[in-house]
């Protein structure tokens, strides 16, 4: 099952992190994917918090969510595959204010229903609040973040690309590469690409879809939260 909860509350199964930055001293996993990004939340932290913005915050954030459906394909897809308990985590009480209920509700309630666990210690009569608490916390900078995202691959060391790829894929990847990004991107037989990053699978797809999958990989949000600073 997939649940959600704060991280001073009760867990069950496996923590994931999905704040922007995880308390200090986190060993768990953190998975960006689901986080805001830092000009959201640095525009919610300046806000007057009311109903009006929350609206506003939400609206910014499904279409971030949107922006990364292929990657959050690839999430949906190994957990359909292998499902396991897991505790989405962020920093907000229950019944809080929280970019995690969203993540609940437009991915895990619309893609993995049979596996949505809910709120923990949130029973199902109790409102969420849309008027209280934060998306995060403010006393954690992005430096600190890196610590939980080790590699032993250098950033922006020189890689080579298959010459014989298609101009678009070697330009995408090179683009990975000046930008520290150390994705490994292996042409099947039957024409597809397999990407990889970290020993991490991240699936074999087309050359329009690798095209997508290299191009988000690319962002600046991912860039300092996937790969270890040198």
């Amino acid at each position: 099952m997939i649940y959600t909860s704060y991280y001073a509350g009760k867990i069950l199964g496996e923590a994931v992190s999905i704040s922007l930055y995880p308390p200090k001293g986190w060993t768990g996993k953190h998975l960006p994917l689901f986080a805001p990004t830092p000009e959201l939340l640095h525009w919610w932290k300046g806000s007057a918090k009311d109903a009006a913005t929350q609206q506003e915050y939400k609206r910014q954030f499904y279409e971030i969510l949107q922006s990364r459906q292929q990657l959050i394909q690839l999430w949906v897809n190994r957990h359909k595959d292998n499902p396991q308990d897991i505790t989405l985590c962020c920093y907000e009480k229950p019944t809080d204010f929280c970019h995690r209920h969203q993540v609940g509700e437009e991915v895990v309630q619309n893609y993995l229903p049979e596996l949505w666990g809910g709120e923990v210690g949130l029973s199902a009569d109790v409102h969420i609040n849309k008027g209280n608490g934060f998306t995060d916390t403010p006393g954690i900078t992005s430096t600190s973040s890196k610590q939980y995202h080790n590699s032993s691959v250098t950033p922006k060391q020189l890689t080579p690309i298959d010459s014989t790829y298609p101009a678009t894929v070697q330009s995408v990847l090179a683009k990975c590469y000046d930008a520290g990004v150390p994705v490994v991107c292996l042409r099947l037989a039957c024409g597809y690409y397999r990407v990889s990053l970290h020993g991490e699978d991240l699936g074999d797809w087309s050359e329009l879809g690798v095209l997508g999958v290299l191009s988000l990989l690319q962002q600046e949000f991912y860039r300092g939260r996937l790969v270890e600073s040198g």
